[in-house]
C-alpha cells in the first residue's frame, strides 16, 4: 500500500456552467461539498466502502463505494469474492479531499510518495492535483480510463522525492512519454524509440525513465500490448485477493529500454541491468558487472570469476547483492561495489525469484530473503541482511513484517490450544544490529499491519519503529493510520448489512490509542 491540489470541487451538473467549458472547476468550498445528511466528520455515505489509499497525514482518502442498485435486485449490497472480484452492486472510486460525499472519479494513476500530488482520470481527462494548494492542472484530454485490467500498464509515476512526474500522453494516435518538473511546471517529451510504448515508469531516484515497448513480435501485422488471462479481478476497486490463477498472456512481448533524463543514448539489451543513481549497471561479455557512469566511464564492481546474478541494487550504500553462480546447485551470496568485495558466508539456491527478496522498511536497510540452511542445504531458512553493516542473521522465529533501522517486527503463528480452535499471532521486536533474542510485544488474532511515517499499528499496539518503543494500546478495526496519530474507522452510524462482506461507510478519523 505502502509508501499525496489535484483536482476537484465536487462537480455537480448545476456547477458545470460556472467555469470555462475547456477547463471545468472541480473544487468547491467545504460547506457545499458536504451533504447535509452526512455528519461533519464522516467520509462517504452509508453504503459498502472499500478503502484504497490515504495520505500519510490523512488529508485525503481514496475509496470505492457501491451507491447504486446496479444489478436491479432492489437493494444495494456488495460481497467480496476470493479473487478480489465484486459480487452484487458495482463499486465506483471516489476521492475525498474533506469529509462528505467525495468526488466521483474514474481511476488514480499515481500518488507521489510525499502524498502531495495525485494523477487521476475524471471525465475523460487526465489531471494533476496538488493537494496542498488545491491547484489543478489538465495533463491530457480525451483519455480512456482502464478499469478492466487486472494489471494495468503504468501510465504515470513519481520520483521518490515527489518533484518529477513521468506520464503518457497521446500524440498522433500513439502514446509518448512526458517528464514534468513539478516545481517549475515545465515539460518535455522523451524519445522511447520505435514501437508501441505501452508503459513508462520513473526510476525512484528521478534520474532515469524506463520504457516498455512492443513491436510486432508475433507477426500478426499489429503491435499489441500483452493482456493477461487470469481469474484476478480488475485492479480498479478490487477487493482483498485470497487467491487467483494465471493462464498466460496474449499479445506481443515487451522489451525494456532506459533513457537518462539529463540526456544520453537509449539503452536496451541483455547487458543492461538496472539504474544505480545517475549510473547504469551493465554486464560485460566476460560476465563481470560494471557501473557505467554518466560520462561513459565503466567501473567494474563484480568480477567475472563470480559469474554473478544480480539480486538487489543498494544505491544508498553504493553496493549490489549478487549470487555467484560458481556451482550448479548453490551459489555464495556476496556484496560488491567500488570499495566493497565482501562474501556474506551464506548460499542461495536457484531460481532467484524477486518474490523471495523483500525490503521490509522505508529506509532500505534490512533485506529479507531465504538462504540455504547450513545443516541441510536443500532446505531454506529465513534470513535478514543488514545492508549498512553488511551482516547476515537468521530470523529467530516467524517472519519479518516491518522494519526501520536495525529494528524488525517478527510475526509468529500460534497454534490453537484446542483442536479446531482459532489460530493467533505473536508479535516480537528484534534488534538485528545486536542479534539479541527478541522481546514479545503482543498476542492477537488480528495480524493486520498499518504504517504511517516511523510508526506502525499492529496486533493492538502502536509502535515507533525508529526507537523500538510501544507508544500505547490501540483498539482493533482500523482501516488506516496517519502520522498525526489517528486511525480511520467506521463511523458509529455505519451499519454492515447481513451477508455483506464489504464494510459499510461512512468512516471517520479518531485517535489511535485507547483512552485510559
Amino acid at each position: 500500500m505502502r509508501n499525496h491540489p489535484l483536482l476537484f470541487t465536487v462537480l455537480l451538473a448545476a456547477c458545470a456552467s460556472q467555469g470555462p467549458a475547456s477547463h471545468p472547476v472541480f473544487f468547491m468550498p467545504q460547506a457545499a461539498a458536504v451533504a447535509p445528511a452526512i455528519p461533519a466528520e464522516d467520509y462517504g455515505t452509508a453504503h459498502p466502502f472499500v478503502l484504497v489509499d490515504s495520505a500519510p497525514d490523512g488529508r485525503w482518502l481514496l475509496a470505492c463505494q457501491a451507491r447504486e442498485d446496479t444489478n436491479g435486485d432492489g437493494r444495494i449490497e456488495t460481497v467480496l469474492g476470493f479473487h478480489g472480484n465484486i459480487v452484487g452492486d458495482a463499486l465506483r472510486p471516489y476521492l475525498f479531499l474533506e469529509p462528505g460525499a467525495g468526488i466521483r472519479i474514474d481511476e488514480v494513476l499515481a500518488v507521489a510518495p510525499t502524498g502531495r500530488f495525485l494523477v487521476l482520470v475524471r471525465d475523460t481527462t487526465l489531471w494533476l492535483l496538488d493537494v496542498e494548494t488545491r491547484e489543478e492542472k489538465v495533463l491530457v484530454s480525451d483519455v480512456t480510463p482502464d478499469t478492466t485490467s487486472p494489471h494495468p500498464p503504468i501510465r504515470a509515476s513519481f520520483s521518490r522525492d515527489g518533484l518529477r512526474l513521468l506520464y503518457l500522453r497521446p500524440e498522433g494516435g500513439r502514446p509518448v512519454a512526458v517528464v514534468r518538473d513539478l516545481l517549475q511546471g515545465t515539460e518535455r517529451v522523451l524519445d522511447a524509440g520505435r514501437g508501441l510504448l505501452g508503459q513508462a515508469l520513473l526510476d525512484p531516484s528521478g534520474q532515469w525513465a524506463a520504457f516498455d515497448v512492443v513491436e510486432d513480435t508475433n507477426s500478426d501485422g499489429k503491435e499489441s500490448w500483452p493482456k493477461e488471462d487470469t481469474t484476478l479481478a480488475p485492479a480498479t476497486c478490487r477487493g482483498p485477493v485470497m487467491s487467483s490463477s494465471h493462464f498466460g498472456w496474449e499479445g506481443d512481448t515487451p522489451v525494456r529500454r532506459y533513457r537518462r533524463l539529463e540526456g544520453g543514448p537509449l539503452l536496451q539489451g541483455d547487458d543492461v541491468l538496472q539504474p544505480m543513481g545517475k549510473g547504469m549497471l551493465r554486464r560485460a561479455l566476460d560476465r563481470s558487472i560494471a557501473l557505467e557512469h554518466a560520462d561513459g566511464r565503466r567501473e567494474t564492481w563484480v568480477p567475472s570469476g563470480c559469474n554473478g546474478t544480480l539480486l538487489f541494487a543498494d544505491a544508498a550504500h553504493e553496493q549490489v547483492l549478487v549470487v555467484c553462480e560458481t556451482q550448479p546447485d548453490l551459489g555464495p551470496l556476496e556484496l560488491h561495489g567500488a570499495r566493497v568485495h565482501q562474501p556474506l558466508g551464506w548460499q542461495m539456491s536457484p531460481p532467484f525469484s524477486d518474490r523471495y527478496i523483500h525490503v521490509s522498511g522505508s529506509d532500505g536497510r534490512l533485506l529479507s530473503l531465504f538462504v540455504a540452511s547450513e545443516l541441510e542445504p536443500s532446505n531454506a531458512v529465513h534470513a535478514v541482511i543488514d545492508l549498512e553493516r553488511r551482516t547476515v542473521r537468521v530470523v529467530p522465529l516467524g517472519q519479518v513484517v516491518a522494519s526501520l533501522g536495525a529494528h524488525a517486527l517478527l510475526e509468529e503463528r500460534i497454534r490453537p490450544a484446542e483442536p479446531g480452535g482459532q489460530w493467533g499471532d505473536r508479535l516480537w521486536l528484534w534488534n538485528v544490529g545486536t542479534g539479541f533474542p527478541p522481546n514479545v510485544l503482543s498476542e492477537s488474532t488480528d495480524s493486520g499491519l498499518l504504517w504511517a511515517g516511523d510508526t506502525v499499528l499492529v496486533m493492538g499496539k502502536r509502535i515507533d519503529l525508529r526507537t523500538g518503543k510501544v507508544l500505547g494500546d490501540a483498539s482493533g478495526g482500523a482501516l488506516a493510520l496517519d502520522i498525526r496519530g489517528r486511525v480511520l474507522r467506521p463511523s458509529p452510524t455505519a451499519v454492515k448489512e447481513p451477508g455483506a462482506s464489504a464494510q459499510s461507510g461512512p468512516v471517520r478519523w479518531e485517535p489511535a490509542l485507547k483512552a485510559h
